[in-house]
């Protein structure tokens, strides 16, 4: 091998050397940096006539495709059950639980007991007036609860919203990193820090929904659904949208909304557990509430004998009697017959007689509020939307009803808090192959130094040689 030879050997040395060293510096100072995989840089020798040297042929991210895989799905559906609680807990935080004061289930326990005083001094305009406050404070936690309820349905509907503009922008995103991979040269930092960046946008992806990852030769992705709708085909995104009048979301033209059967949809992440609430979670409390509101109408105006058919009984469908027909929406629209009501020019003295009493009772007649005491302890059947089954008191359904929509609300968060330590437990393994360790990091830059000076020593000796030579021409 020539002088020259080797000096060009040293040199491919040195200048290898001064990427390994860039990397290793690079992989030490994001230590902490969310997102960032630890690169490893490659050497391959080189040869050329009697010449030799050694050249980085790539640079490598650490990467575990299992893991990485297995993460973004404990990810997305920790973002279902997130969405969800926090969905339910913004309704349920109105409602109460069933031994709270301000709940439906103590307010109609408070009108029993209101009763329950009546029935001992029937003519008492103070018992009876204690009998329409506590009646009205039934139908107004009611329409609270359904007003509350109507605000939780807005949001989600908006929350979808974002969610799919957020989604749109991390797919973009997506495109546009896949345009650079394939101009960036193959095995570069570059090309290493844009692989960063796209496992960081798909992982953003997988916050919305579940998604299946394929990485082409060229080191592009594409995305699907896991029924198999594409989302990303290398630089061409189909574009999500949401259609709130039918109440479906599309990937292009492809339906792909959660929960529907025949599509190839998605099952999880922060918008399949919007989904949930819109179509099903959320439904369901509204008909608990209508049909609560329905029987408690049906069970007093069955124990009213004062009234004739087709009059509205204590409590009303916004002054009519009640219509099976029309119970969608009823929680909202229920009231205390105004002709009990003396400030809407109605006699108190009507909660002791009947609603439709035309001749008052005496004064000491409990017939009439006796009939409405055991309104409570009669049963009702909870409607077929309802979850609920079983023939139950007016107050059991009140407790049964609650306590359905606050375990929603607590197993959505209970199941979060398992996927958590879940998810928590593979992203350390994760971060055990794909993140920085410092001390191996350490440890390469004494190796890093000690080429640096082998290489640097063979140039020096090689000067000093051609120097001799040079001289004794």
């Amino acid at each position: 091998m020539s002088l020259t030879s080797a000096l060009a050997t040293a040199q491919s040395g040195l200048q290898a050397t001064q990427v390994w060293s860039d990397v290793t510096s690079n992989n030490i100072a994001n230590v902490n940096t969310q997102g960032y995989n630890a690169k490893e840089v490659a050497f391959s020798t080189t040869a050329s006539g009697d010449s030799g040297g050694v050249q980085v042929s790539d640079i490598k991210r650490e990467v575990d495709a299992s893991l990485d895989a297995m993460y973004r799905l404990q990810s997305s559906q920790m973002s279902t059950q997130q969405a969800i609680y926090e969905g339910v807990q913004a309704y349920t935080a109105i409602i109460g639980q069933p031994s709270d004061g301000t709940s439906v289930v103590a307010k109609l326990t408070n009108l029993q007991t209101a009763f329950g005083t009546l029935a001992n001094s029937p003519g008492d305009p103070a018992a009876q007036q204690g009998v329409l406050t506590a009646a009205q404070q039934v139908t107004s936690s009611l329409n609270q609860a359904n007003s509350t309820l109507s605000e939780v349905k807005g949001e989600v509907t908006t929350e979808i919203k974002y969610n799919v503009t957020d989604l749109n922008t991390s797919l973009y995103q997506i495109a546009g990193l896949n345009k650079q991979i394939v101009a960036a040269q193959p095995g570069s930092a570059a090309a290493a820090n844009l692989q960063d960046q796209m496992q960081q946008a798909v992982q953003s992806v997988s916050q919305a929904m579940d998604v299946q990852v394929s990485t082409g030769s060229n080191g592009q992705i594409s995305l699907f659904t896991p029924g198999g709708t594409a989302l990303v085909d290398g630089q061409t995104v189909n574009d999500v949208s949401y259609n709130e009048s039918t109440g479906k979301l599309y990937s292009g033209t492809q339906e792909i909304t959660p929960g529907t059967t025949g599509v190839r949809g998605f099952e999880s992440g922060s918008l399949a557990g919007l989904f949930q609430l819109k179509d099903s979670i959320l439904p369901t409390f509204q008909s608990q509430l209508d049909n609560f509101a329905g029987n408690l109408m049906k069970s007093f105006q069955s124990a009213d004998a004062s009234l004739a058919p087709g009059q509205a009984g204590l409590f009303t469908d916004a002054g009519s009697a009640y219509n099976a027909a029309n119970e969608q929406g009823l929680a909202g629209r229920i009231t205390v017959n105004a002709a009990a009501d003396p400030t809407q020019g109605g006699s108190l003295s009507l909660i002791k007689d009947g609603l439709g009493a035309t001749t008052p009772l005496a004064a000491g007649d409990a017939t009439q509020v006796n009939a409405f005491l055991n309104a409570f302890s009669g049963t009702v059947t909870p409607g077929a939307n309802t979850a609920l089954s079983g023939a139950m008191t007016l107050t059991d359904y009140a407790s049964n009803m609650v306590t359905y929509q606050q375990v929603a609300g607590t197993n959505a968060q209970a199941k979060y808090n398992a996927l958590q330590t879940s998810a928590q437990t593979i992203n350390s393994s994760r971060q055990g192959i794909e993140g920085v360790n410092l001390d191996n990091e350490l440890q390469k830059l004494i190796v890093i130094q000690h080429s640096y000076a082998a290489n640097a020593k063979m140039m020096s000796t090689i000067s000093s040689m051609m120097d001799s030579l040079i001289q004794a021409v």
